[in-house]
């Protein structure tokens, strides 16, 4: 497992990765679907290996899509999926966990 799956204690569950964010509001938790680690972050198949290697190449990707998502509401786990994940470069300055 990878630096960044560590930090953010990423799993692989279901044909996704589940992992969770620290910020000033407390932990969230997050999930990535198996289909935008493989359309977007090149996952070969949705074996969890794989899934997660994917994971931490879009690391980048995946912190912008998370600071995107912190002023929105949740009940449980946020979902991402291919639309979360948009080529335009949007630094924000937000580093991982």
């Amino acid at each position: 497992m990878g630096e960044f799956a560590k930090k953010t204690e990423a799993k692989f569950e279901d044909d996704c990765i589940r992992f969770s964010w620290d910020n000033a509001d407390g932990r969230r938790d997050y999930e990535i679907s198996g289909a935008a680690l493989r359309q977007v972050f090149g996952a070969r198949d949705n074996t969890g290996s794989e899934l997660l290697e994917a994971f931490e190449r879009g690391r980048e990707q995946i912190t912008r899509a998370v600071a995107l998502s912190l002023n929105a509401p949740t009940d449980g786990v946020t979902e991402l999926g291919t639309g979360d994940f948009g080529q335009e470069e949007n630094s924000n300055g937000m580093a991982p966990p």
